[in-house]
Parts: C-alpha cells; sequence; structure tokens
C-alpha cells in the first residue's frame, strides 16, 4: 500500500516537474523569486545489493549474506535567499525512502533538513550558522559503526555549528565558535548511544593569499551520555572532556581549490575511573584531521580529496573504542557535453582498543565506484554506476564484502 501511494507521488511529481520545468525554461531553467532561489528535486533510484545485512555469513549481529533489489525515492527541495555581497541563508529538506523487493520489514525512511547563515556585515562582522538534523533508519550505522547493517535502527541526530567574529582590513579574522551535537536512538536497547556533546572555540585566521587564509583553532568540549542501557550509571559511564588545537588552510569559494586543510591534535580526559565491567577508562591523546579539497585543473575536471582521523567511543558502557583513519579520492571527467565519468575510492583503518570480545582487532575498509552520468537538459539526468565496498578485519566474523549496482533519474532545476 506504501509503496502504491509512493509511486503515485512519483508521477504526480514528474507531471508537476515537467510542467514546471517548460515554464522556467522560460525564465531561464530556474525558480527565482526576487533574491530567493527555490531549487526543488525529485530523484528515483534502482539499486542491486548483493549483501544488504553486510554480513559475512557468521556475523551474529547481522543476518548472513543476502540479495535484494532495493527502490529509492529522494525528493528534495532547497531555498537560498542571496543578502547579495554580504552572505545568505539556505534552508532546505532530503527525504529518501527506500523499499526492498523480497522483504517490506526492511523498508526504512530517512529525513534532512538543513539551515544556514553566511553573514558578513560591512563593518567586518562575521556571523555563520550550520544546523542539520536528521532523522534515519538506514542500515549504515554511525560513526562508531554501531548496529552496521541492521535495517529499521531508529535514530536522530542534530548537529549545531556556529561562529561569530570580525574581520580586520581584509587581512585578520578573530572568531568564537559554540557547536553543539545530540544523537539519540528510540529504542532503549540501544540507549548506550544516545549523547551530547558541547563544545566552545576561538580561531585566528591570517591572509597569506588572495583567495587562502591560514588558521590556527582552539576548542574545548564535553561529551555527556545521557540515558543508559540497565547497569550503566552516571558514575561508570564513558563522559569526557576533551582539548583540540587545529591548524590548515581555509579556501574562498571563489579560490581555484576550494575546501580546507585541516590537521590538529586532541587529549581526552575521561570523568569516571571505570566502567560497569570494572575496566579502566585511560585518557588518551592522538591527531587529528579533517580535510576536504576539491579542485578543477580545467573546466571538464573536479578532482576531490578527503584526509579524516578521529577517535569513535563504542558507547556509555565500555571502555573500547578505535582510531578511524581514512583517505578518498574522487574524480569527475566530463567526456562529452552532457556525459560526465566519475571514480572514486576510499580507505580506512580502524584500529581497536580495550576490546574485551575481539582483542586487537583492526578493520581494513575499502571502497570504489564508477559510474557515468548523463545529463538530459539543464534539470533532467540520468546515470548509472557500481560500487565496491569491503571490510578486512582480523576479527573474521566482522568481514564482508558488497557490491551495488545502481540506475538513477533525478529531476532538479
Amino acid at each position: 500500500m506504501k509503496k502504491n501511494i509512493f509511486i503515485s507521488f512519483l508521477l504526480v511529481s514528474c507531471l508537476i516537474f515537467f510542467t514546471a520545468g517548460a515554464l522556467a525554461q522560460e525564465r531561464g531553467g530556474t525558480l527565482i523569486f526576487g533574491n530567493l532561489v527555490v531549487t526543488p528535486g525529485l530523484t528515483l533510484q534502482e539499486v542491486y545489493d548483493d549483501n544488504i545485512y553486510l554480513g559475512s555469513g557468521t556475523n551474529s549481529t547481522t543476518e548472513s549474506e543476502d540479495s535484494d533489489w532495493i527502490t529509492n525515492i529522494i525528493p528534495s527541495i532547497m531555498l537560498d535567499y542571496s543578502l547579495h555581497e554580504r552572505g545568505g541563508i539556505k534552508l532546505g529538506y532530503l527525504g529518501d525512502f527506500a523499499y526492498y523487493k523480497d522483504d517490506n520489514n526492511n523498508d526504512w525512511k530517512n529525513h534532512k533538513g538543513v539551515f544556514g547563515l553566511n553573514y558578513k556585515a560591512p563593518t567586518g562582522l562575521i556571523v555563520g550558522i550550520d544546523n542539520l538534523y536528521t532523522r534515519a533508519q538506514d542500515p549504515y550505522g554511525s560513526e562508531n559503526e554501531y548496529k552496521l547493517g541492521v535495517p529499521q535502527t531508529k535514530r536522530w541526530h542534530n548537529d549545531l555549528k556556529t561562529r561569530i567574529g570580525y574581520e580586520l582590513q581584509n587581512q585578520f579574522r578573530i572568531l568564537a565558535y559554540y557547536n553543539y551535537y545530540k544523537q539519540k536512538y528510540d529504542e532503549e536497547v540501544d540507549y548506550s548511544q544516545n549523547y551530547a556533546c558541547n563544545e566552545v572555540g576561538a580561531g585566528i585566521e591570517k591572509k597569506i593569499l588572495p583567495l587562502t587564509w591560514g588558521f590556527l583553532r582552539y576548542f574545548r568540549g564535553e561529551t555527556d551520555y545521557y540515558s543508559h542501557p540497565s547497569g550503566v550509571t552516571d558514575s561508570n559511564d564513558a563522559d569526557f572532556t576533551y582539548d583540540s588545537v587545529k591548524i590548515g588552510l581555509t579556501l574562498d569559494p571563489d579560490a581555484k581549490i576550494k575546501g580546507e586543510l585541516n590537521f590538529g591534535y586532541t587529549w581526552k580526559r575521561y570523568e569516571n575511573d571505570a566502567d560497569v565491567s570494572g575496566s579502566q577508562y585511560d585518557d588518551k591523546n592522538t591527531w587529528i584531521a579533517s580535510t576536504l579539497l576539491s579542485y578543477e585543473p580545467t573546466a571538464t575536471t573536479t578532482l576531490g580529496l578527503a584526509i579524516m582521523r578521529a577517535m569513535r567511543d563504542a558507547g556509555a558502557d565500555t571502555t573500547e573504542y578505535f582510531d578511524d583513519t581514512g583517505i578518498s579520492i574522487n574524480l569527475k571527467q566530463v567526456i562529452l557535453s552532457e556525459l560526465s565519468l566519475l571514480v572514486g575510492a576510499a580507505y580506512s583503518k580502524h584500529d581497536y582498543k580495550n576490546s574485551t570480545n575481539y582483542p586487537g582487532r583492526d578493520d581494513d575498509n575499502y571502497k570504489a565506484k564508477l559510474g557515468i552520468e548523463y545529463l538530459i537538459n539543464e534539470w533532467l539526468m540520468a546515470g548509472a554506476d557500481y560500487t565496491y565496498r569491503e571490510k578486512d578485519s582480523s576479527s573474521g566474523e566482522n568481514d564482508y564484502t558488497d557490491n551495488q549496482f545502481m540506475v538513477t533519474f533525478g529531476v532538479t532545476y
């Protein structure tokens, strides 16, 4: 019944898009109302996945290897209000409704809401707000891979990042930051994953090239596990505080290379001595990274590079964590005026510490993607791609390989 409703929704939406698209072409192919640009979109994906539970056949937390066809219906809308040279305001929604052919108990739906404010006054005042709210059921897990491969794991999280500062003579910037992150799972059995993080910081930036700024930032944060599974209390949970120093380069949007080069170091201190089983919490420190760069050497070539390093705690009820170090590279190459080749590769290593069930565990994670994208016109596209994923773990029951074949049809204008 639900599937029929959404197929009807898809057909009606396509009719609306095609009708509105004809009108939009007369006005240059976009929906503009004064300073407001409205960008609606609708994407239909048909996916064949040969390992929907990301299982190895022996993993006790998921089912064994199983395949299925999955239909994803992805509506979106973005409102972008221009403040001209002073910045802009963004508000958007992205949905993802997944339907499995063989077992509709695996069906899931995700919702994302986005808000952004970027403002720079003529006097030099800088204000920025970025907020992402996600309501999820998908089987792709959290950053610490909790319940990876398990469908219908209901949860939500909200990620708020704010900044306020002042720019001096287009040469120096002084900034203060406040960030807040909260995550909550619906089911009590998952309460070890419920936490909130408050973070404050300060930074200075110096222009070193016309479109490039060097920066130094300091952050102090506190993470609180605010709900607990049975047996865990405030006196033995994994609450901690931390200090981080970050240094790097940030590049203006008009630069040939866009994004941010960001490396640093962090120190973590736990508030309790031991977890519920008596294992000792040990303070720790390590280098960190959050680098995301995009480069366009020519009008037809776009390269992307991401470097990441972080510590991932397993939850409120254990001292277990892993160091997560990864790199990814992506290429988009226009072959013909309407046809593009998409190539991507990623690798990450998970080095587990204090693991009771799998002592000395480490995982090598691989991902590769190859696809094509065809722009039928300014607002209509079609594509196809193949994605390969593999986890090679020293603990064999956590191994998996996954092959996905996807066909995409999208309308955006």
